[in-house]
């Protein structure tokens, strides 16, 4: 086990009082996120009873899901109150899982103790390569030989078509900060994320191998469909849109060209 670090406090203190990110998945312009992480990590996970780490867990959006699908789920998060939240959600569930306070670079777990790690939102809030470099490295000690890693991202190219989705102007300020992000994957150029990187695909999948793990994969998560997800989009659209969308994720798996299109990356690795 690694020593344990401190939390950046402005990371915290915005997802404590700025941000409900409990909410942010049942969204309809975040649907498709949720579904095809599902959809891709379902055709990837050891099979139910294997026990998964979800690190960065938040309020147990993901950990859910998986505990009902018959895991043995711990779920890691560096937010207190998301650790409280997850928690009463398992309690209230059939099937439950674990949830602790804790930080994805240095991880309170013994070598080789999970069968899948799962890293859904770490990586987005650590700028500094070293870090990210840490937090793989965690989550490849903590796997058993052969078992999975799974790291999510940030899209560097999807700035812009949050912009239009959105409705922001693209002003000329707007699109200086966006071709800066571009060059260097940092900040967050059209919200309010205090601390943000975005990879490119080739990039994420590098720092996975990096960490020792092999068969990487850099996958879209939702595919060119997303940015039809827009804030004011009717409920009643919303399912309509769904079916279409997902159909054309999986129509980019597999073609290395439409990555980056995704609002969000998805690479996995084995650990040897």
């Amino acid at each position: 086990m690694s020593t344990p670090l401190v939390p950046d406090d402005a990371l915290v203190q915005f997802y404590t009082a700025g941000y409900d990110e409990s909410a942010r998945l049942a969204r309809p312009k975040s649907r498709v996120e949720f579904l095809r992480t599902q959809e891709l990590l379902r055709g990837r996970l050891p099979a139910a009873p294997a026990r998964i780490l979800d690190v960065g867990g938040g309020t147990g959006a993901h950990a859910a899901w998986l505990a009902a699908d018959g895991y043995q789920v711990d779920l890691v998060d560096l937010v207190p109150d998301h650790v409280r939240l997850a928690r009463e959600m398992a309690g209230r569930l059939s099937e439950a899982f674990a949830a602790r306070v804790g930080d994805a670079r240095s991880l309170q777990y013994a070598d080789s103790s999970v069968d899948a790690c799962l890293l859904l939102g770490p990586l987005y809030h650590l700028p500094a390569a070293a870090d990210r470099a840490a937090a793989l490295a965690e989550a490849a000690r903590v796997t058993r030989r052969g078992g999975l890693v799974c790291a999510a991202a940030i899209s560097r190219y999807a700035w812009p078509l949050y912009a239009l989705r959105d409705g922001f102007c693209l002003s000329a300020e707007r699109t200086e900060s966006i071709a800066a992000t571009f060059a260097n994957g940092l900040e967050d150029p059209v919200g309010e994320l205090p601390v943000a990187f975005s990879h490119r695909p080739r990039e994420l999948a590098a720092e996975l191998k990096d960490a020792g793990l092999v068969d990487v994969e850099a996958l879209g998560i939702e595919g060119p469909g997303w940015p039809l997800f827009t804030p004011d989009l009717a409920e009643d659209r919303v399912e309509d849109l769904l079916k279409d969308a997902i159909a054309a994720a999986r129509l980019c798996d597999g073609h290395p060209e439409m990555t980056a299109v995704s609002a969000h990356l998805l690479a996995c690795g084995h650990r040897v």
